[in-house]
């Protein structure tokens, strides 16, 4: 009996994807976690929070029933069914110890809290649990034994409230942390760009051209009216790419080196916004809330 090979990806995204859902998944608690161990049956896990685990394992594994250990119980909001949880995934395919899955070389992916959307056993492993916690599953599915790592991720930001300014909006929240923006009434919009830090978080700091996971809502500055949200029923947190041309100027720009678990008041005056196209937007001043959830690991330099 062999201990498992170093890693390697072999695995395909929709093969991944499957794996997911059909077995378990990986997920991070706060970087300042203690390494820990959890050992079940001939698999044990260690490492913090900041990096990918190591799976320990006899390769090939023979598993006789599934495993599921709590590496550690996070400290966060209890997962609630019906809501989103985010997850950072580690996971090995235990035939040959390759990779399967590694979310810390790229950014957590979010999912809805129900066994329709992430099927029944994801599903009762990570109900009952509290964002920070990492869970070690280990399952065989069609004959292959694969070994996961589970960080619950938080879905809202987390760190110090700021002081609201005069004459800006005030954002409220509610028991998810949902924001609610009210404009200040005969305020007139400003005419340059405004970039407020509401929630101050204690994460990495966002890169330029980094892929980063937000939530967010878009109010109109002349009616109060939400344009657009990630936030409410059946919705899900977005993946976005910094500095790639993908998001409009004002929004692009305000989330550069601003840390991880922030939440950020974006004003973006027109021509910052949709520009003059001519669309019902274009003369709007627009306000972004937005959660800074997560970020993917920085692009090698030199």
């Amino acid at each position: 009996m062999r201990l498992r090979k170093p890693r390697a990806l072999a695995v395909t995204c929709c093969a991944v994807v499957g794996l997911l859902t059909a077995t378990a998944a990986c997920g991070p608690s706060p970087d300042d976690a203690p390494t820990s161990e959890a050992t079940a049956a001939v698999v044990s896990i260690t490492g913090t929070a900041a990096e990918a685990p190591e799976l320990n394992y006899p390769v090939p594994l023979t598993l006789d029933a599934p495993i599921t250990e709590v590496v550690w119980e996070g400290d966060g909001d209890e997962v609630v069914e019906g809501e989103p949880v985010l997850l950072r995934v580690y996971s090995e395919n235990g035939t040959d110890g390759t990779a399967a899955r590694n979310d810390f070389l790229s950014v957590p992916v979010p999912y809805l809290l129900t066994e329709e959307a992430i099927g029944s056993d994801l599903f009762d492993v990570l109900s009952g649990h509290r964002v920070g916690a990492r869970i070690l599953h280990a399952v065989e599915t069609d004959g292959v034994p694969i070994v996961t790592s589970i960080d619950i991720l938080p879905t809202r930001a987390v760190g110090d409230l700021s002081a609201p300014e005069a004459g800006m909006p005030v954002v409220a929240h509610d028991g998810v942390g949902a924001p609610t923006v009210t404009i200040p009434s005969d305020q007139p919009a400003p005419t340059a760009p405004v970039v407020r830090q509401v929630v101050r978080g204690t994460g990495e700091q966002v890169p330029s051209g980094s892929k980063v996971v937000i939530q967010f809502v878009v109010v109109k500055w002349s009616t109060g009216e939400v344009y657009d949200t990630t936030w409410g029923e059946g919705r899900l947190p977005k993946t976005v790419t910094v500095g790639a041309d993908q998001l409009i100027e004002g929004f692009d720009e305000g989330l550069v080196d601003l840390p991880v678990g922030s939440q950020v008041m974006l004003v973006v005056p027109p021509g910052l916004g949709f520009g003059p196209s001519g669309n019902d937007l274009s003369a709007e001043t627009l306000v972004y809330v937005v959660d800074i959830l997560a970020v993917s690991p920085a692009a090698p330099t030199g």
